[in-house]
């Protein structure tokens, strides 16, 4: 399955750009400012959780493990 996932995520470029090239002349330009806009939203977003949700450069971590039949999430553990 994970090599299905590779092999997709190598393709995916050139499947979009064969979809650009064919849908090209079709597209609206206000259509392409409203997708480039959501694309560069989105990427803020997972920069701005990414900053956000980081552990601190010295930090543990602690896998997810099972105590007393209950999983326990993981954590950082500070040093």
């Amino acid at each position: 399955m994970l090599r299905f996932a590779e092999i997709g995520l190598f393709l995916l470029p050139f499947g979009l750009y064969l979809v650009w090239r064919l849908l090209g002349p079709l597209v609206r330009p206000a259509l392409l400012w409203f997708a480039m806009t959501a694309v560069l939203l989105l990427a803020g977003i997972a920069i701005g959780y990414g900053l956000h949700e980081r552990m601190d450069p010295h930090t543990r971590y602690r896998p997810a493990h099972i105590e007393n039949g209950q999983i326990i999430q993981g954590t950082g553990v500070a040093p």
